[in-house]
């Protein structure tokens, strides 16, 4: 009886399902092949998914501040160049509430920082250069370098959001270092369009 029982193990032991060393090394040298093939197709998406969060978030951004006007009556201002500089870097990009009506922030006034272009390494404001390939006309045939040309064409380098949902009308350009390039038009009633420009031709996204 200890015979046969040994023998069953034995047996069993024998059959127990597993790789071999040679089945192993293959496996791997099939991840490894995959692996080449893809990291230089990721490499190549991780450019354009940024500055695409990057955009959507800009337009989520800015839908919230106008919600943010109409439900405390108040008028805001998305600032661009929140320090008068000129210099557009959106790493002080602010949403103020302008509640002496003066178009002027004060101490005691609401601010909330809502961009930070940080955030998304090689994305910046402004279209890709047109001499490297970039838009020479924005959606619709508008002018790329309107409001001096630093990828913010509203007035001052601020939006303006009314208590009755109006803003008043512009659009920010965003590019990568591939060339792509993402318009978003501001509408009057504070509708966004966002357009993306890649080679020839601006489409809709």
């Amino acid at each position: 009886m200890v015979s046969l029982a040994f023998r069953q193990v034995t047996t069993m032991k024998s059959t127990e399902i597993g790789l071999t060393l040679k089945e192993l090394l293959v496996t791997l040298a099939v991840i490894g092949v995959v692996a080449a093939w893809g990291l230089p197709h990721l490499v190549e998406l991780i450019p354009n998914y940024r500055l695409t969060t990057a955009a959507r978030s800009l337009v989520v951004q800015i839908h919230r501040a106008k919600l943010r006007a109409v439900h405390e009556s108040n008028i805001y201002y998305f600032d661009f160049d929140f320090n008068g500089d000129g210099i557009l870097t959106s790493e002080d990009c602010l949403l103020w509430g302008d509640r002496n009506r003066n178009r002027r922030k004060e101490l005691l006034e609401k601010s909330y920082k809502v961009f930070d272009l940080r955030l998304f390494p090689h994305v910046h404001l402004k279209a890709y250069p047109a001499e490297l390939g970039g838009p020479e006309r924005g959606p619709n045939s508008t002018k790329v370098n309107a409001g001096g040309g630093d990828g913010v064409s509203f007035a001052q380098n601020r939006i303006k959001f009314n208590p009755d949902g109006t803003c008043t009308t512009g659009t920010i350009y965003l590019h990568n270092t591939k060339g792509r390039t993402f318009a978003i038009r501001v509408r009057y009633n504070c509708l966004t369009q966002l357009w993306r420009h890649y080679g020839s031709e601006w489409e809709r996204w």
